[in-house]
């Protein structure tokens, strides 16, 4: 049986948000190319309200942001899947995931769709399990992807001991469709 996560936030998590919201294009537009030479943005801590600490600070389940210690607990895991990105300001790293599978079940799936037939929202994912085989993390080939994972990275992530880390599970195989 596979089943597949996404990051969420959760209560009081704390975020790292783009100082310039010109950067936010560039995070939503990754799409598994290499960022290699160019300039990372500066990045910085919200700080309204009390926040917890994370070792994943939320930006968004399309561009997940990891501090010292998840780097260091899950940069051997992570190589296959992507590159880590040192960001400026906050001292984070993008995990920017080259690892593209085209694994959507479109006909199984719940996608809202515009009227030119471009996915707006995928409300109910379905995958091929075959298709993502034992890859830990991939995304899927569209604009905005989240970045999924399986069950043994998050158990890579719980035994890890990292701190305020949210999975959500999108997808398990086998399970009927509502």
């Amino acid at each position: 049986m596979t089943t597949i996560h996404q990051f969420a936030v959760s209560e009081g998590q704390e975020w790292v948000l783009p100082v310039d919201d010109d950067a936010y294009e560039a995070f939503f537009g990754l799409d598994g190319r290499s960022l290699e030479g160019r300039q990372p943005p500066v990045m910085r801590r919200v700080e309204e309200g009390e926040r917890l600490y994370s070792d994943f600070p939320w930006l968004g389940e399309h561009a997940p942001l990891l501090r010292r210690p998840a780097v260091e607990a899950l940069a051997a895991a992570l190589r296959p899947y992507g590159e880590l990105v040192a960001l400026r300001g906050e001292e984070v790293w993008l995990l920017n995931v080259t690892n593209v599978i085209d694994a959507l079940d479109e006909a199984r799936s719940r996608i809202v769709r515009f009227d030119d037939g471009d996915i707006l929202a995928i409300e109910r994912y379905a995958f091929d399990a075959e298709k993502i085989g034992s890859a830990e993390v991939f995304k899927l080939p569209m604009r905005a992807s989240p970045v999924f994972v399986n069950d043994v990275f998050v158990e890579r992530v719980r035994n890890a001991g990292l701190r305020n880390v949210s999975f959500e599970t999108v997808w398990t195989s086998g399970t009927a469709i509502a």
